[in-house]
This record gives structure tokens, sequence and C-alpha cells, in this order.
């Protein structure tokens, strides 16, 4: 019998946010990885698609032209509202934990939203999927866990007329692209008639991963599939290309990539050139104005604006995955921007594939009207006033306000995102495999130590003796000579050790920092982690070794006692108390200078310290990583990513609604701050009396709440007449 959909909530049958410091899963993305590298580089899926899908320039630049609402063709057209505009959602990184993919699911399904400040957005006639529809891996199987189950317990109608376009993101590339391109651009099949696979109420219209949609009012939006955050390829390029022929100057554009590559070239310092820079050097190269660039895969809101540009540089991935910080983003940073070369415009083949540009450097802000900060230090400042500045009464007085207009335009808060990040000093408690790892690494080491303390007469019987004639504080201070004596006396040893530290020092994240100081920090601080390890590791192998000696003489005791009464016992009893004791048992006294460890004592040793080290291992070696991550998180930027991936954090979803007028075009940034959890939600009524327009299957026990992140963000059209 199969359960009802509240029913497989409840006991979790349904996909939970992914546990990204599981090492099995580590294990596995990071051979996919290494597959789908080699594959994108010599079995490129965007060639594949180029070559089967036979459509000419001039049908590619017709395929989505959405821009006549009076088309006969109602595949060709889109619906306006009753003054005439016309709505688009955004989305991205959805198709992690059940819970927020079907939250967004279900927001996005309804025929309109009631935003305070904002009034009432209708849903969108065409839904973008900005990259990443599925993680950890994008197979068919996660797919349809993961996407279609939710999506399609949101909004199950059986004729949809909603239309659906999606972009791939890294995660989406895992397979070299291959599910992703069958889920989402099957209407390149000559018979599907170019309709493509249904996802919910929303029906994929796609040919290839990458495309460009006409709208009304002179408006284009573009996706485009910038593949592991690299290259264009070249029919790519064409296709764009050739839809700029097609675009008249002053044309307004929105382009959507799977990635803010302005945030990762100033990041890391990669050429933008190769995705980025091309694809508006493309549109730019034929005078298309570019009003906005929306991206995805950084898990949170973020809004940088270019106020000689005019030109919006929105990053919304809260569709469903876990929440990536915000108090590590600069408040000001530089990006490079095509100008189109005047000069140059007069020659065709110059224009064409945007080589009739000159790039040029602005600066683009996260603030309205800030000082760009000269140092981290500067930064922090900037950021403790900003998380003061709520502080201040307000003549509303309301919580969930939007954004003020000096704040940074970012959501969740800076300050909400430093506290957040304070949860990873419980780390072991939210990813114990991986601590339980970290434990396992904690008792190989000191158990290599603790058999060459013996054998080469390290510490002259200290350590042996602790807990019985030494006290642990008598030998740690001696402890780093103890340790080099070891290292001297086992390669084993030393290479463990070095393993472990180059480990560290490798896996330091200063990819800000340039040339020499980049490997200085990498030394550095993961000479100060590893230290922190090993300081923790060895201390806590003397504090066992303690533990166990102590315990040790009790045990002697009982069994002493046990022996000696055996003669009291049952004949079969003694027997086995005999069998059991005398290997163990030693009548022959020893000399009091006798330095041999009794068999007890070995024998507890043996079994207690595995589990006390891997044990204690895993809790103050798991607890040293999460500090490592706040501590470089807050005060250097570092691993901000991956100590919020073990978080695993599910509120906090973001989405856009774009509204299109005959002048402008209007963005709401809308937020869910809290995620319902499996107890607020209800079966949803079934029957003609009951049944609900978009038929859920799971509705909320209370109204789910949606603010607008921040004030509307609202762009006039831009025309030949307006410059």
């Amino acid at each position: 019998m199969e359960l009802s959909p509240l029913r497989q909530l409840r006991l979790r049958r349904l996909p939970k946010m992914v546990s990204w410091y599981d090492p099995r899963l580590l294990a596995r993305v990071g051979i996919r990885t290494i597959i789908s590298s080699v594959f994108g580089q010599y079995a490129d899926q965007r060639l594949m698609q180029a070559v089967t899908d036979p459509a000419g320039d001039r049908e590619i630049g017709q395929r989505y032209d959405y821009s006549d609402p009076k088309a006969p063709d109602p595949h060709r057209r889109i619906a306006a509202d009753d003054s005439g505009a016309f709505w688009i959602d955004y989305v991205a990184d959805v198709g992690d934990g059940f819970e927020p993919t079907y939250t967004l699911a279900y927001l996005l399904a309804q025929d309109s939203l009631d935003v305070h400040g904002a009034g009432n957005l209708r849903h969108g006639e065409i839904l973008i999927m900005g990259g990443d529809q599925c993680d950890p891996q994008a197979t068919r199987e996660e797919y349809k866990r993961r996407l279609l189950l939710p999506f399609g317990w949101a909004f199950g109608v059986p004729e949809p007329q909603r239309k659906l376009f999606a972009i791939p993101g890294n995660h989406d590339w895992y397979d070299g692209l291959n599910a992703f391109d069958s889920l989402f651009c099957s209407s390149r099949d000559r018979l599907s008639e170019d309709k493509g696979n249904v996802i919910g109420g929303w029906q994929c219209q796609q040919h290839r991963s990458y495309w460009a949609i006409r709208l009304p009012y002179n408006w284009w939006i573009w996706g485009a599939d910038i593949q592991f955050s690299k290259y264009l390829d070249t029919p790519q390029v064409n296709y764009f290309d050739a839809i700029a022929r097609q675009m008249q100057p002053g044309d307004n554009l929105v382009i959507c990539l799977a990635q803010p590559s302005w945030m990762i070239a100033d990041l890391q310092g990669l050429d933008e050139e190769e995705n980025f820079f091309k694809i508006t050097s493309i549109a730019r190269a034929q005078g298309a104005h570019v009003a906005a660039v929306i991206a995805g895969d950084w898990h949170n809101y973020n809004r940088y604006y270019a106020h000689e540009l005019d030109v919006h540089f929105i990053t919304a991935g809260g569709g469903g995955a876990f929440l990536h910080p915000t108090h590590v983003l600069k408040n000001n940073i530089q990006v490079r921007w095509p100008e189109r070369d005047e000069a140059a415009q007069g020659d065709a083949g110059l224009a064409r594939r945007g080589a009739g540009v000159q790039a040029r450097e602005y600066d683009i802000r996260l603030k309205c009207h800030a000082r760009a900060a000269g140092s981290p230090v500067e930064q922090a400042v900037q950021d403790v006033q900003d998380a003061l500045e709520p502080l201040q009464p307000t003549k509303l007085g309301r919580r969930n306000a939007p954004l003020r207009p000096q704040a940074p335009k970012c959501y969740p808060s800076k300050a909400r995102s430093y506290l957040l990040s304070l949860r990873n000093l419980l780390f072991p408690f939210y990813n114990p495999a991986f601590a339980a790892g970290i434990g396992i690494l904690y008792w190989l080491i000191t158990w290599e130590f603790q058999t060459l303390v013996p054998r080469y007469g390290i510490s002259a019987g200290k350590i042996d003796d602790l807990g019985i004639g030494t006290s642990l504080l008598s030998v740690l201070p001696y402890l780093p000579l103890y340790l080099v004596q070891a290292m001297i006396a086992s390669i084993g040893l030393t290479a463990m050790l070095g393993g472990l530290y180059a480990a560290l020092v490798w896996y330091v994240d200063a990819t800000e920092r340039p040339g020499l100081r980049r490997y200085a920090t990498k030394f550095l601080v993961g000479t100060v982690h590893f230290l922190a390890h090993v300081t923790a590791m060895f201390a806590l192998s003397l504090a066992v070794v303690t533990l166990n000696n102590r315990i040790t003489a009790p045990i002697e005791r009982q069994l002493d006692a046990l022996y000696d009464a055996r003669g009291k016992q049952a004949p079969i009893v003694r027997d086995v108390i005999e069998e059991s004791l005398a290997p163990i048992k030693h009548k022959t006294p020893r000399p009091a200078d006798s330095k041999e460890v009794s068999s007890v004592r070995q024998l507890v040793g043996f079994t207690a310290y595995p589990v006390l080290m891997i044990g204690l291992g895993a809790l103050v070696g798991g607890m040293l990583w999460g500090l490592y991550w706040v501590l470089t998180g807050l005060m250097a930027r570092m691993h901000a990513d991956d100590a919020f991936a073990a978080l695993r954090i599910q509120n906090y979803k973001n989405f856009l609604r774009l509204k299109l007028e005959p002048d402008k075009l209007t963005i709401y940034p809308l937020g869910i701050d809290r995620v319902p959890g499996p107890d607020d939600w209800l079966n949803a009524p079934r029957g003609a009396d009951g049944g609900l327009r978009n038929n859920p299957k799971l509705i909320p026990a209370k109204p789910i709440k949606v603010r607008l992140i921040e004030d509307a963000i609202v762009i006039r059209r831009h025309d030949e007449t307006t410059g």
C-alpha cells in the first residue's frame, strides 16, 4: 500500500538535505568530477546538440519569440495581466532537500502571491531555472527524486500552460550533461513536435542547453551554458552572434549565467573573458543594452550595482540548496565590461562574435553609497556598522521590513550570516561521519606513537606510568621532545604526520592572495591548523593512557578476587575461570623495578584505547575543524562556503519575479525566512468541492511568509532615444 504524501514526508522517506561531508559522498562526487571534466574536454555535449539541431539562423531567432501577445499560435505567445504587464519567474539551485524544494515549487505554482510592500504579484508565464537543478549528482534517478517529484507534487495539471527554460550548472555537468539534455532539451527530437518534457505544471521548450527568449517591449533574456565556469563553445558563440544580429540597437537584455562569473573572477583571479565577458561582448557589439546579469550557484541573494553602467549584477541561488554565507561578500569589487568600439562599428566582421568592443574596468558595489574598503579590517568595521544599523529605531518598526537603502544588498544579512557561521563549533554533531574519520586519524597516528614508547624507551617509562606514578601535567611539557624522538625512530610516524601537514597546508583557501602571499598564507595558516590537531591528538592520547592505567588497577583486583575464589565455584565454572584467567594471571612475583606491563594493562589498552581515541578524537578534532572554519571565515574570508555546506541550512530561500511593462522592468527579490518542516504541512483536500486549482499534494498548515528582500528593483527601458 502506497503511503500518503504527508506520511512519506513525516517518515523521512523523501530526499533529505545533502550531507556534503559524508566521506562516501565525497568520494563519489570526486570521482564523478574527474570523469565529467574529461568528458567536458573530449566529449562536449554542447557540440552534439549543435550537430543534431538543424535549425538555421532565422529559425533560431524566431524559436522562442514571444514578443507578440496576439500571435495566433498559443505556443508563440505568453499571457499578460489586466494591466498589460508580462511576468517571468527565476529560480536557481533547486533539487536538494525535499522540503525547501517543494516550498519553492509550491510558491511558484500559485496564481499570485500577496507580498507586503509589493502588492499582488502574478505568477510567471515563463519559469527560468538558473542552474544546478539537482544535487549532488545530476543522474536521471536523482532528477526524479529531487526535482521532478517535488515540482510534480506542487503543481499537477493535465495540460501545462506555463513554459520552462533551464541552464545547466556544474552539478548538471557531473554526468557530462546527459541527464540534463534528456530532461530539458527533448524538444530537439523531431518527433516531439517542439513539445518538451513536462515538469509539474511547466513544459520545457528549449532545444539546447542555452537559449535566447524574445519578449514584449523590446526585452530579451539570454541563458548561456558556461560548463564548469569555463569557455563558451564555438557553436554557442555562433548561436548568440546570430541572435545578436537580429536584435535592434537599444534592445534591452537580461543575461542569465549558471555562476556569478564577475564575483569568481574577483575572488580567484580567473579570466572572465572565457564566459562572462564573451557573452556580454557579443551583445554589446551589436548595440544591445545589458540591463542586468543574473546568476545562481551561490546559495544566497546579493546584488551589486554599477552606477556608471546602470547595470545590476544579481545572484539569486536560493531555490532549495543549502545556504551560502553573505558575510564574506566584499562591499566593492571590479568588473571588466565591454564598451563598444565606435571606430570599429562600421566593420560588420569585427562586430561579429563580440570583436568590436574594448574592455574597461568598473567598480560595482554591494551598497548604494559606500567608500571602497581598503583592507579586510576596514570592511569588517563597515560590516559591524551595518549590523548595528537595524538596531536603530525606525518609524515603521517592522521586523521584516525591506533592507535599508544603505545596507548591503544581500540576504540573509551579513550580521545573520556571521551568527550562523558559529554553528560550526558543533561540527561533529552536524557531520558525525566526517568527524569519525578525524577520530580514526587521531587513533592511527597516536597508536603508532604509543607502540614506539616502550620499544625505544621514550620518556624513560613516564608515559607508561601515567596515572600510576606520573601525573599528566608533568609529562605534557616534554611531549614535543618525545614526539621528535619517536619520529626519528619511525619513518612510518614521520610519513603520517608529514602527510597530514601537507594536506592541511594544501587545503588552505588562499585564492584571494596573489603571488607569494598565497603560499605564505597557506604555510602559516596550515601550520597553525596542523599544530592545533597534533597538540589535541597527542594530549588526548596521554589522557586516554592515564585513564586506562587508572581503571586497570581495580580491574586487576576484581580478577584476582575472582581467580582466588574459583575453588568455591562449581567445577564447570571453576574450569572456565582457570582457562580464561590463567594466561593473564601471573603468580610469579616480579622485581619491584621491573618495567614490564601487566597483561591486564595490555588488554585494557588494546580494547579501550581505540574506542576512546576515536570517540574523543571525533569530538575534539571535529570541534577543532569547525573552529578553524569559524576563525578563517570571520577573519580572512576563507572556507566560508565549505563551512556552510556542512551546516545544511535550509532556511533563507529566495527567488525573483520579473514584471515587464512598456517603459520598465521591475525585479522583485522575494525571500522566505523559514522553510516549513514536516509538521507544517497537510495533505491537500481532494474532490470537486475541495480540490485546489494547481492540484498540490501537500498544503501548508499556515501561510508561508514571503517578503521583499529589498525594495523592488526598477530598470527603465533603454532605447536609442534615451541613449
